[in-house]
């Protein structure tokens, strides 16, 4: 892989001295100044910097942000005005800087808060999905009821994440949509200007549901759909009729021309594997933006469906055709962004085919869509490639982590049975840094098979749910990888 000279750069801020000069110059970009109150980065990208009282304490220290972002970004002024009126790439910026200054630069490296949170919002669902990681079929009863977050205390947590500084935030479950407060939830996390996006089942979307969750600031939405015909998406499901409401809700929300994202999620199982091209090629026609095939994990239920899975063979054959739409994606901008989860080893196939130029840095950012180049024009897919080793693969403990419906921090979101702290009681930035499971995921270096001796454990690093719900040890080989 060709190395960047920024790539190269941070390099040198690994070890030793420099190490430490690195979290000291991070954390003066970041720290809050006590005679105005700013940090010097906010400074330079908050939206209402030009009404800022000039402060002489910290004005070398902005110039130095200034320096920083310009020379790293490489945007001209307009890419750079658009970039700093972006809430998420502003808060990312910051949460990164912030990670580098608690836990030094590192590969990967974790960003303080995380970026992005999974809300598993109900244990609630109209289905029963036979590979469901949360059994949540069994919960209508006042039992469960009582132990969720009641509609008061999320409206804390989403005031807390957004506080923390964390850029986006996406309601899965269970079903969202079946607690009647999801609306008013929603709308509190848009108004905080947290990116807030939906996992749904999408049985429950006629246009005026579709339209009232746009009008929460709702600006991506997925939706299940896991074969062409409706036979093995309802068996899957577990309800008659799913499959043929599912694709009512994706047409609804495709032909209402609201969400800026439109996604399609696919089970990836060896009953449906001829299926995937068609799938695509259906995403296309409905007006998708992007396509999500995913593993069944070994968490929940999905412990009992590894009859299910597809072979080594029949895996590599089925990356192969997935690396070559998302190739062809990258270069043209033509047709869905199709990426997989749970298959951290598609990123690899991806930049093997491509040269190493074009492959998505984790599973929860490509790189290269259409919205990114908006903002930052040709600069965004090198901006991107320059920190894929410090940003790539599984993102759990590094980036994101998932919260249950009681508001406990969990390392990802099907992980659901490890409750690493609850938000409203411990603190979100206090279990991110001091969580000792967090702390272990995070050291990719020390994983260990044949995931910590590949040459692409920085943009891949195996699926840490996959290795942990197999062996127990966050750290062990990701056993479903076929390479």
């Amino acid at each position: 892989m060709q190395l960047l000279q920024l790539n190269s750069v941070l390099k040198i801020f690994e070890h030793g001295p420099a190490a430490a000069f690195a979290r000291l110059l991070a954390s003066s970009l970041v720290n809050i100044c006590p005679h105005c109150q700013q940090s010097p980065i906010v400074r330079i990208l908050s939206e209402v910097r030009r009404e800022m009282p000039f402060c002489l304490y910290c004005y070398p220290s902005t110039i130095i942000a200034n320096t920083f972002l310009r020379k790293v970004l490489k945007l001209n002024d307009e890419e750079f005005q658009r970039f700093t009126s972006n809430t998420l790439y502003t808060r990312s910026v910051v949460a990164w800087l912030r990670g580098v200054g608690r836990f030094g630069v590192s590969k990967p490296q974790p960003t303080l808060p995380p970026i992005a949170i999974v809300w598993n919002f109900t244990y609630k669902c109209n289905l029963k999905c036979i590979h469901c990681y949360q059994d949540s079929h069994s919960v209508f009863d006042e039992n469960t009821h009582s132990i969720e977050l009641s509609t008061s205390e999320a409206l804390r947590v989403v005031d807390i994440i957004a506080k923390s500084g964390c850029g986006s935030l996406s309601f899965s479950g269970g079903e969202p949509l079946i607690r009647d407060d999801f609306y008013e939830i929603a709308k509190r996390t848009s108004k905080r200007r947290l990116l807030c996006t939906l996992s749904t089942n999408g049985t429950m979307i006629d246009q005026t549901v579709a339209k009232d969750i746009a009008d929460t600031g709702v600006t991506g939405i997925s939706i299940s759909l896991d074969s062409y015909s409706s036979s093995f998406h309802d068996e899957l499901r577990g309800v008659k009729g799913a499959h043929a409401k599912a694709l009512q809700g994706i047409e609804v929300c495709s032909e209402i021309d609201q969400f800026k994202e439109l996604i399609i999620a696919v089970t990836l199982t060896n009953r449906n594997i001829k299926e995937i091209p068609d799938l695509i090629e259906l995403a296309s026609e409905l007006g998708a933006t992007r396509l999500y095939v995913s593993r069944i994990l070994p968490v929940g239920r999905g412990k009992a469906l590894s009859h299910l899975n597809v072979n080594p063979t029949e895996q590599k054959s089925i990356l192969k055709d997935l690396s070559e739409f998302f190739v062809n994606y990258a270069k043209t901008g033509k047709g869905v962004a199709v990426m997989t989860r749970g298959m951290t080893y598609f990123a690899p196939q991806c930049a093997k085919l491509s040269n190493y130029e074009i492959f998505p840095i984790s599973e929860i950012v490509i790189g290269f869509e259409k919205r990114h180049e908006e903002i930052m024009g040709k600069s965004a897919k090198k901006l991107f490639r320059q920190f894929a080793e410090y940003a790539g693969g599984c993102a759990t403990g590094i980036t994101y982590c998932g919260l249950s419906p009681e508001g406990n921090i969990l390392p990802c979101a099907p992980v659901t049975h490890i409750h690493l702290g609850n938000i409203l009681e411990n603190g979100l930035e206090n279990i991110w840094i001091n969580n000792p499971v967090l702390r272990t995921v995070r050291n990719r270096s020390q994983v260990r098979g044949k995931c910590g001796k590949c040459t692409h454990n920085f943009i891949c690093g195996g699926c840490r749910v996959t290795a942990y719900g197999e062996s127990g040890d966050w750290l062990a080989s990701d056993p479903s990888c076929p390479y």
